[in-house]
């Protein structure tokens, strides 16, 4: 009888809840990761997105990386810390055991309320609710003893009350959809209102213990009893979830209803469990997880859909990627090493492993056994399933092929690296020496088969990997060298097309795998994947995707929605359009390396082989699944010893212009792929560190734009920091008004001095010029006056002598002009051409009287010379005809002549051409050589020196030829007798000025 009610009851149980081979994807949090405790009463997360933990040795925050530790010396009033709630202003409630309540504000731990009516009060709970005045109540309490409400006025003060609940003994106070607050007690359900206890009637509902209250996402309430959950709509029980676990209570203390409808829930000392929405089988999700004996005493659905729970004793866990499931060697497979998965239509799933054969059905794996009921070991390559059997490409040694049944499966283990039945009824062996064998029977001996070679005609090292058929009845080979498309296989072998791509990077080399999608063959290999348009016959080639590496592909399947899953040892790839998705170890796979995949289109299930088991991700609920973007929280800014708390209107001194920057990013599902984004100036920079230091800043209004994402999400929303860096008195316009100031003082004042230092330099060097150029002309006037008037009166007194008295008065009318002529010029140093031609006539025509008519003269002016308006240096010409009549004709014997030209000539002057002033005077008397013999020093020689040397004073500040140029005839032409002296004046010592006559 006994035995009986016990096979009853294991019967019952295994209908009931199933003890699941499945690992969910989990993080594993204790006291060594630095949580305060790994005795967790309670979890909550806050509006910032941080998760709080009350433990029995203190209170820690968690936002996903590291955890911060609250305890008596940072203002508790104790360090067991039980319960906590979040007020509405985002302050923080905290729950000491035995000593009252602190707050957590601001960043500050205050007490609370440690006294109630003067007394000290203990707690188990905190339950906070509206007041419906736009304010809260916070409720503390017990499950035997009191209620504690408080609420608080604006002006800071407490209103405490305390209700005692005898006889009723409460397990739990929680709130209804409609924000009732009801008591979950040993005797059904209590609505608590006016501080009353009342008995809340509901249909079907018995007078029993509840434990826990969960609400759901469709207005129903879910409530934990004995051996029961119960589903409440509008006060009726509307469902009813029976847990009856064997050989213990059956009490279900803590329950948790996700928003995918999913309901959680723990049994007191014997882990957790799932039930899916729409699903009747109960899953003991513990097992796995070492929680069969554990306490779970609370649950949290976080903002991203991760599951927390906490337990006594052994810390938290987050469940995360819930669309994830895995299994290992320890659920019952052969091997972690997933090289190939396949599945039918009656549901099983045949994986092949590095160490043989499971077959995967019901949650159970089995191993395919050999002839000798012997497990299979062997490395397996490839399965593929045609029709109703599956062929198994292996290491199975010999060239028989051995065929095997499993529950009416079967199987056909092939010792070759590939396989493939074509619609030409062909049967394809691949090699691993660069060949395929050929037989038109699946069971024709090793020496019936036709040897195709693929690269060249000779076999070689080259694996083919993959053999695949495409809708248009070509074959393609995946080897070790490259991809082979063949085509024409309705001919003989000798006649089969063989169609390579050495030009594309993918395709040119290995290759592991091949698949058909609609019209495109995909290939994944070495270098990376590769799709073939059918119908246009072009490829396209993919090494890198959007920053993301795609070499040592090892797998590709195509979804329902014609979507690329890519497997390689970085992980698993989802290809959407332009943008593509990483999954990993960081996103809940059990390994980066995926080595298979396999689709299953009816039940939309991805199989994700790795080297670490193998994962069923639900695309459905992947898909479903969203990810909140990623949000940054400034958590302090230090600028040289200052750290800031308040982030409004932020300014820093000017000798802190180094600024640390502490951020927060939050992702509990993949905390350690958090990336941020950084704009102070123009372009965004990125970096994986949790803080900026912005080092050495110089003044000014900066705008800090920062953003953040993980490996699931695009970047999240910017968050723009304003602060502005005060400048140094060095920084300041001050100082740079100062600077200018003392610039343009300091250059004004150079500039000044040198401009007064030149012109006054100037002003000497001309006065002292000119002063020069006055005596010289002086001392030659005075010089050549009397010389002159000796030499005209000798003449007057050879005329008187001579009896030539006309002569003599014609004498001395003209030498009293030109006297006349030079005293009125005398102290001029600048004359009219016109004037100076006057007197040259006047000095030329004495000298005619004096030498007896024994020379002539010519005075030519060239074309341009308008003699009124041209003025030269006085007393320039006068010395040389004078020392031409004395020194070059007079001891000629015969005729002379005397010729003066005036002329305009273009001549270098400073690197540039100068319209100067040309004076020749001409003679034909013995030449400069033969005037040497007999020439003496005398006033006329002295004259022309001091002439020579005035014209080199005036344009000393010129690079001029030489002003002087006396040359001798006879040195052009040995026929030709004479002097010739070129007096140069260019612009600047010859002057122009308006003609008298116009």
């Amino acid at each position: 009888m006994h035995q009986s009610i016990l096979v009853l009851i294991l019967f019952s149980f295994l209908q009931a809840v199933q003890v699941s081979g499945q690992t969910p994807s989990y993080y594993h949090y204790t006291s060594s990761d630095g949580l305060a405790s790994s005795t967790v009463y309670q979890i909550i997360q806050d509006r910032n997105g941080f998760v709080w933990f009350a433990t029995i040795n203190g209170m820690s925050r968690f936002d996903g990386k590291t955890f911060t530790t609250f305890r008596t010396a940072d203002g508790l009033h104790s360090n067991s810390i039980i319960s906590l709630a979040e007020g509405r202003n985002g302050e923080l409630y905290i729950g000491n055991y035995e000593k009252g309540i602190n707050v957590l504000r601001n960043g500050h731990i205050e007490n609370y309320c440690n006294e109630i009516q003067g007394k000290n009060f203990a707690l188990s709970y905190l339950l906070l609710v509206p007041d419906g005045n736009d304010g809260q109540k916070l409720y503390a309490y017990r499950s035997w003893g009191t209620v504690s409400s408080i609420q608080e006025k604006k002006t800071g003060a407490l209103i405490t009350n305390q209700v005692s609940t005898h006889p009723v003994f409460i397990n739990q106070l929680r709130l209804l959809p409609n924000n009732e607050i009801v008591a979950l007690s040993p005797h059904g359900l209590y609505t608590f209102k006016n501080d009353q206890l009342i008995k809340l009637p509901i249909a079907g509902l018995p007078d029993t213990d509840m434990y826990c209250l969960t609400q759901a996402t469709d207005g129903t309430y879910l409530i934990g009893s004995k051996g029961m959950i119960y589903q409440v709509h509008n006060k009726t029980v509307v469902r009813r979830y029976p847990v009856n676990l064997p050989e213990g209570k059956n009490d279900v203390n803590a329950i948790l209803r996700d928003r995918n409808n999913n309901l959680w829930f723990s049994i007191m000392n014997r882990g957790f469990f799932y039930l899916a929405n729409g699903s009747d089988q109960i899953i003991d999700m513990g097992v796995k997880m070492g929680l069969q004996n554990t306490l779970v005493n609370n649950y949290l659905e976080d903002s991203e859909g991760n599951i927390w729970l906490s337990t006594y004793g052994k810390g938290v866990y987050c469940l995360n990627h819930l669309y994830l499931r895995s299994y290992t060697e320890n659920d019952g497979m052969s091997s972690n090493n997933v090289y190939s998965i396949i599945g039918d239509p009656s549901g099983h799933l045949v994986i092949g492993t590095f160490n043989g054969i499971n077959i995967f059905n019901h949650e159970r794996f089995d191993c395919l056994k050999g002839s000798s009921d012997k497990t299979l070991t062997e490395y397996i390559f490839r399965i593929q399933h045609i029709d109703t059997d599956f062929y198994v490409c292996g290491s199975f040694g010999g060239s028989e092929i051995k065929n095997r049944v499993y529950k009416g499966m079967r199987f056909h283990l092939i010792d070759r690296t590939s396989f493939c039945r074509t619609s030409t009824r062909h049967f394809l062996f691949g090699t691993g020496v660069n060949s395929i064998r050929v037989q038109s029977d699946f069971g024709h001996a090793k020496n019936q088969a036709a040897l195709y070679f693929i690269f060249g005609t000779t076999p070689c090292i080259n694996r083919i990997n993959d053999i695949f058929e495409d809708t248009r009845k070509n074959v393609w080979l995946a080897t070790g060298l490259g991809l082979c498309k063949l085509s024409n296989l309705n001919g003989p072998i000798t006649q089969w097309k063989k169609t390579f791509f050495p030009s594309d990077p993918v395709l040119n080399a290995k290759i592991n795998v091949l698949i058909q999608d609609e019209d495109l063959v995909w290939a994944a290999g070495e270098k990376g994947i590769a799709c073939y348009q059918l119908q246009t016959d072009s490829v396209t080639s993919y090494t890198h995707f959007e920053g993301h590496d795609l070499s040592a592909a090892t797998s590709i399947v195509t979804d329902n929605k014609h979507r690329i899953w890519i497997g390689n040892m970085k992980g698993l790839y989802l290809m959407e359009g332009n943008s593509i998705q990483l999954l990993n170890r960081q996103t809940g796979l059990p390994s980066d390396e995926v080595f298979s995949l396999y689709f299953d289109r009816v039940k939309n299930l991805l199989y994700i082989g790795t080297s670490n088991g193998i994962s069923i991700l639900d695309i459905n609920e992947f898909d479903q699944s969203v990810v909140p973007e990623i949000r940054v929280n400034i958590q302090s800014i230090q600028a040289g010893d200052s750290v800031y708390t308040n982030f409004n209107n932020l300014v820093i001194e000017p000798e802190q212009g180094s600024v640390m920057i502490r951020l927060k990013a939050i992702s509990y599902s993949s905390p350690g792929s958090i990336t941020y984004q950084y704009r102070l100036k123009d372009e965004w920079k990125e970096t994986d560190h949790d803080f900026l230091d912005l080092a050495s800043l110089k003044n000014g209004k900066y705008e800090l734009e920062i953003r953040a994402k993980s490996q699931q999400t695009e970047w999240g929303p910017t968050y723009s920091l304003s602060f502005h860096v005060l400048p140094r008195f060095v920084e300041s316009i001050w100082f740079y008004l100062l600077i200018l100031s003392i610039f343009g003082f300091l250059s004004f004042f150079m500039i000044s001095w040198r401009l007064k230092s030149k012109n006054k330099k100037i002003r000497k060097e001309l006065e002292l010029t000119e002063r020069i150029n006055e005596l010289r002309h002086q001392a030659l006037s005075a010089m050549m006056n009397p010389h002159f008037i000796f030499n005209s009166l000798n003449s007057v007194q050879y005329l008187i002598n001579s009896q030539q008295n006309e002569e003599a008065i014609d004498y001395i009318a003209m030498m009293a002009q030109l006297m006349r002529k030079n005293l009125d010029t005398a102290g001029n140093g600048f004359i009219l051409l016109s004037d100076e031609i006057v007197r040259l006539r006047l000095y030329l025509n004495l000298e005619k009287l004096r030498f007896q008519e024994s020379f002539s003269y010519e005075i030519i002016t060239g074309t341009g010379i308008e003699i009124d308006s041209i003025m030269i240096p006085n007393m320039i010409i006068q010395p040389f005809v004078e020392n031409t009549l004395w020194h070059g004709l007079r001891n000629t014997g015969k005729k002379g002549l005397v010729k003066i030209l005036f002329s305009f000539e273009e001549i270098d002057v400073d690197s540039k051409l100068s319209k100067s002033l040309i004076i020749k005077i001409t003679d034909n008397g013995i030449g400069i050589n033969e005037a040497k013999k007999y020439k003496k020093e005398d006033h006329i020689s002295k004259g022309i020196q001091i002439i020579e040397e005035r014209l080199k004073l005036l344009s000393a500040k010129m690079m001029l030829p030489q002003p002087i140029l006396l040359e001798d005839l006879s040195c052009r032409d040995v026929n030709s007798h004479g002097t010739e002296v070129i007096i140069s004046l260019p612009p600047q010592l010859y002057k122009m000025i308006p003609s008298k006559k116009s």
